[in-house]
């Protein structure tokens, strides 16, 4: 997944994209190979820091929608530190969803 797709929302322009892509470059290819067809948002609310409030959300379809948010007052650093949220949140997700993860959905020789 390239910084092509992930959608500006505000606060965030066209010249923004390439210290995004310089942020996330690592990121971006590991979000990739988990899935597709995950679409992500990034916004900032109040720029100028202090009070700067970055938002990143992604959902695929089928599936909730998972939000990180970062109040660094550096615009790289809040890119980082969603980067790292949405990573994680989206770990989390994955193995929740495998047998291993999630007792319910686990094979046992145990009647339920």
């Amino acid at each position: 997944m390239g910084v092509d797709r992930v959608r500006f929302g505000g606060g965030f322009g066209e010249r923004d994209r390439a210290l995004i892509g310089d942020t996330w470059s690592q990121a971006l290819g590991r979000f990739d190979q988990l899935d597709r067809s995950w679409g992500m948002e990034l916004s900032v609310k109040d720029r100028e820091p202090p009070g700067q409030v970055v938002t990143l959300e992604a959902q695929a379809p089928g599936k909730n929608k998972l939000v990180a948010t970062s109040t660094e007052a550096d615009l790289r650093a809040a890119l980082n530190d969603v980067g790292d949220d949405l990573r994680r949140l989206l770990t989390k997700a994955r193995d929740h969803t495998t047998p291993k993860g999630n007792r319910a959905t686990r094979d046992t020789i145990r009647s339920p």
